[in-house]
């Protein structure tokens, strides 16, 4: 017998939308700041006054929120925070990969033609975000994204965005034939005057107190990042053209998070977002701080500025929001975490070091060659090798199983002093991703399997052990983050709206953020790894 719908349960879903869309914020900001550890907040939220501040004080902060995958990198991050998706199920597992059909590493959001940023595209994203449920359940709503990074406004952008824009050097801000044909006019016009503007900067920080005569440093950007050492640091620059290098300074300064701002106001203007019928969305990621965390570590002089900057910044955006929609709603996350430069980390007792992956790889290459008496290099070339892919051609060259050169190099890799545990994609395909028990307590193997995907990870996953980073002097980041350790997974997570304020102890998952935000909007959303969270309403 045919079954017939179940048209109450239809009428009182539709009814409940119907009901819930009256109530709805008319403009909601999902704003993510790339590389805002929870250890960041610590230590400099007690210090601040302005927009984070707020945030900390008006809404619902949960501190005790974390990444609950392995590889916690940009892409990756900004992917997760409004699928309610890991890794896994985004299918961005890193920010590069090793794409086996082209046989090369692919970057998450390229278009495969070589084109780079002009042409980034969601193409490899799987699934769908936040702005795709709210468009298409709301009629009337729109989802805008804006970033000083391309894989970040177009990660958090999901699968059919109104307009991505994001930050491109002395081009200012662009978008893609992904997202439109051309530039609206007033984005052209609001990057013509950029170029002016660049160069009139001036990066003032505080000295750190026991500096002698003058506590404050003044450096006219654009200015020049040398070197001493793995230490580098910016030397003063007035009147310095806009050279090809120019990008590359002015990304590693708090005025990428200045620009940013700048171009979501425009945005929020010129589009009218906050003044119709329906709910408008726009996310903005702010990418200066994982620039300076990168150049500078996480808890210098450089990266203290820069908190108290981004706390203002935040200010102005907060302010402008409410400006637009007295009822809108702001929630803050971060795409991952961060640690400190490793020297200083090990002046300070930590066990921290540097691996020289070149050297690291062709140690591990040479042991295959031993083991398996053949010439030929039977592992892809890596920048990271966390993650490590076998070179086909030269297993079926050598006429060598697969299976057992795996072993192999899982051997290899457990018994090196700086590896935490490697597991195989046959190991990671069997290991059930879901989420059980606190993100505190996620062993290896789990968040190694949430940052595993079977056509694009490697064929061996690899986790290094605590305060461990790629690359040794002269290298372009003197530290990093992309480990499965609370440094780099744990994260604030904040909900500004209507909303009983405090602090909120209990562990929880950036997955979490996406279907919280469905729920209260009254929206279903699709396949999630996440649930939504219990938000007291403000009384």
């Amino acid at each position: 017998m045919r079954r017939l719908p179940n048209l109450a349960g239809i009428l009182a879903a539709a009814l409940t939308l119907t009901l819930t869309a009256a109530e709805r914020p008319r403009l909601v900001v999902a704003v993510s700041v790339d590389q805002l550890s929870a250890e960041l907040m610590q230590t400099y939220g007690p210090e601040l006054t302005g927009g984070l501040a707020r945030l900390m004080r008006e809404g619902a902060y949960f501190t005790e929120a974390y990444h609950d995958h392995g590889f916690t990198e940009t892409g990756p991050g900004h992917s997760v925070l409004l699928s309610g998706r890991f890794p896994a199920h985004t299918g961005i597992v890193e920010n590069r990969w090793f794409e086996r059909a082209s046989g090369r590493f692919v970057y998450c959001v390229e278009n495969g033609e070589g084109g780079g940023s002009a042409t980034s595209t969601n193409a490899r994203f799987l699934g769908e975000t936040l702005g795709d449920w709210l468009q298409a359940q709301a009629p009337g709503s729109r989802a805008f994204s804006v970033s000083g990074k391309d894989r970040a406004a177009i990660l958090m952008a999901g699968r059919r965005p109104t307009a991505v824009y994001w930050f491109s050097g002395t081009a200012g801000f662009i978008t893609s034939p992904a997202y439109a044909d051309r530039l609206p006019a007033w984005m052209m016009t609001f990057d013509a005057g950029l170029k002016e503007r660049f160069a009139t900067r001036s990066w003032l920080w505080r000295k750190e107190p026991s500096t002698p005569e003058g506590r404050v440093a003044t450096w006219t950007f654009p200015g020049q990042v040398i070197r001493n050492g793995a230490l580098p640091r910016l030397v003063q620059g007035a009147g310095m053209p806009l050279d090809k290098h120019f990008e590359t300074r002015f990304r590693r300064s708090p005025f990428l998070d200045e620009v940013t701002l700048e171009a979501a106001e425009t945005l929020m203007e010129a589009e009218h977002l906050g003044r119709g019928p329906a709910t408008d969305l726009l996310t903005v990621s702010f990418s200066a701080t994982d620039y300076i965390g990168h150049s500078y570590g996480i808890l210098g002089t450089e990266m203290r500025d820069q908190i108290h900057r981004l706390d203002r910044t935040l200010g102005r955006l907060l302010e402008a929001v409410r400006r637009r929609d007295p009822g809108a709603w702001v929630v803050l996350c971060a795409d991952h975490g961060g640690m400190d430069i490793p020297e200083a980390l090990s002046d300070n007792g930590f066990p921290a070091r540097r691996i020289d992956t070149a050297a690291f790889l062709k140690d591990l290459r040479e042991a295959l060659k031993a083991a398996f008496k053949v010439d030929a290099d039977l592992v892809e070339d890596s920048s990271e090798p966390n993650d490590l892919y076998l070179r086909e051609a030269a297993l079926k060259a050598a006429g060598l199983d697969r299976k057992a050169v795996i072993a192999k190099v899982q051997a290899w890799l457990r018994a090196r002093p700086e590896v935490a545990d490697a597991f195989t994609a046959e190991e990671l395909a069997v290991t059930d991703p879901a989420a059980t028990g606190s993100p505190r307590d996620s062993s290896l193997r789990v968040l190694l399997r949430r940052s595993f995907e079977a056509g694009r990870s490697g064929d061996v996953l690899v986790a290094f052990k605590p305060w461990t980073v790629f690359g040794v002097p002269p290298t372009e980041w003197p530290t990093g983050h992309g480990t499965p350790y609370a440094y780099d997974r744990r994260v604030p997570l904040i909900f500004w709206g209507p909303w009983k304020a405090g602090e909120r102890p209990e562990p929880v998952r950036t997955v979490d953020l996406a279907p919280t935000l469905a729920r209260e909007l009254g929206l279903k959303p699709g396949p999630v790894d996440g649930r939504a969270l219990d938000l007291l309403p403000r009384r």
